[in-house]
């Protein structure tokens, strides 16, 4: 009975793999196996305490059978989840009602001509890729010195927390109630957001992939595991792996009130990567320190010019951008909250009001920026979401709201909305 039961489970565990709708036959036959797994390991040990040899050997023999069946049935559906169908019909019967102003997404190709995208326009850019035209060597020890922002973090704290968010060469998001700044790259006087904030390269030359997060809490933010130094002028040695074909390395640095992340993957053991982005955010910071005030107000002088550009010929508060996907898409908001806090979106499919990835894209796309009290002034800043509700190719309309979530124990509220034509994400 438990080698029937357990077979049994299997089969039923094979057709909910094979046609989605039997996906409900999925965890009662996961159960169904689990019991006869169990109840053939302790028929097991109960015939071999009782010595009966020959009977522990069949006994052994069926758990073994039965496990190794529940290997190949558990691998087919890893196998169909990873790289099966994904459809979900959700758009299936949506029809985008008439008669409204339905905007689409604009494209999110950079304006720059993609032969000029290695002209970089921002100084930090432009430290990496001198640092790759050399040729490298296989010493891999460097210093983590970074005194200016050491300073900048203890000394100016609220002043360096709200240059970050005026800065639009940092993304300052938050992960798990903890704040973080990854500072972007620019194309053509645009900063560009990637995926977690990490930049990457794979052609030519110069192959690399690299990322520089400022941990504000003092939380790590990755989930790998992360080598912790001191910031100071005493040399360290990073600890290398291999990451595509390429020597990696992690290394957190603790700089007073902030830690640094800096990850690189380069085809040398030099960290040429993460020594130029330490001589980039010395003299950052340095600049920083000076004049905390006039960096931060030409900060928010350059959020205020990229947010006309954001914000397009029609002054939209925000717009959508294509992504690399059909369902991935980036956000760009040119509003003024009037009070230090943060914005995200909710979105809603449109004729039904159904909630559109509502954990996911509140995450995502929530960011902070700056502000002022004068409600004629506008901010720009970006983020990156995906919408995993619907299929490839079958588009419909969704409500997309912009919510500011204030500093201060006042109510969240409501900025602006739009109407746009939008397809879900599809494996």
């Amino acid at each position: 009975m438990p080698l029937l039961l357990g077979g049994g489970s299997l089969g039923f565990l094979l057709l909910a793999t094979a046609f989605k709708g039997l996906a409900i036959l999925t965890w009662p036959s996961l159960a169904g196996v689990g019991v006869a797994l169990v109840y053939l390991l302790i028929q097991c040990g109960v015939r071999l305490y009782e010595r009966r040899w020959k009977a522990t050997l069949f006994a052994l023999l069926r758990l073994g059978g039965l496990g190794l069946l529940t290997i190949l049935a558990l691998g087919a559906l890893l196998f169909s989840s990873m790289f099966g169908p994904s459809e979900d019909h959700f758009a299936d019967n949506l029809m985008i009602p008439e008669n409204i102003e339905v905007a689409e997404p604009e494209s999110g190709e950079s304006a720059v001509n993609k032969l000029e995208i290695n002209e970089s326009t921002d100084p930090f850019q432009s430290a990496v890729r001198q640092a790759l035209a050399l040729p490298g060597g296989d010493q891999v020890e460097f210093a983590p010195e970074m005194p200016s922002l050491r300073r900048a973090a203890t000394d100016h704290a609220q002043t360096l927390s709200d240059y970050l968010e005026a800065s639009p060469d940092w993304h300052v998001f938050i992960e798990q109630g903890n704040r973080f700044a990854a500072r972007r790259w620019s194309y053509g006087g645009e900063p560009r957001d990637t995926l977690h904030g990490y930049i990457s390269e794979f052609s030519g030359d110069a192959r690399f992939q690299t990322r520089c997060l400022l941990c504000l809490d003092r939380k790590q933010w990755s989930r790998y595991k992360v080598q912790h130094v001191e910031e100071g002028s005493k040399s360290v040695t990073p600890k290398l792996t291999l990451g595509n074909d390429l020597h990696e390395s992690r290394v957190m640095i603790e700089c007073g009130g902030v830690w640094v992340e800096i990850f690189e993957q380069s085809s040398k053991p030099e960290r040429r990567i993460t020594k130029a982005t330490l001589s980039a955010l010395q003299s950052e910071f340095s600049e920083f320190e000076k004049q905390p005030e006039a960096t931060l107000a030409k900060a928010r002088a350059k959020s205020r010019q990229l947010a006309v550009q954001l914000a397009g010929t029609n002054r939209h508060p925000f717009r959508l951008l294509t992504g690399m996907q059909p369902g991935i898409y980036g956000v760009v908001y040119a509003l003024n909250p009037g009070e230090p806090g943060a914005v995200y979106l909710k979105a809603f499919e449109l004729t039904q009001g159904t909630p559109l990835s509502s954990a996911r894209l509140a995450a995502s796309s929530k960011t902070r920026m700056t502000w002022s009290p004068q409600s004629e002034e506008r901010f720009g800043t970006k983020a990156g979401f995906t919408i995993y509700e619907g299929d490839w190719g079958k588009p419909y309309a969704a409500r997309f709201e912009v919510w500011f979530q204030p500093d201060s124990a006042s109510p969240e509220r409501k900025l602006a909305e739009r109407i746009f034509k939008i397809e879900g994400w599809q494996r």
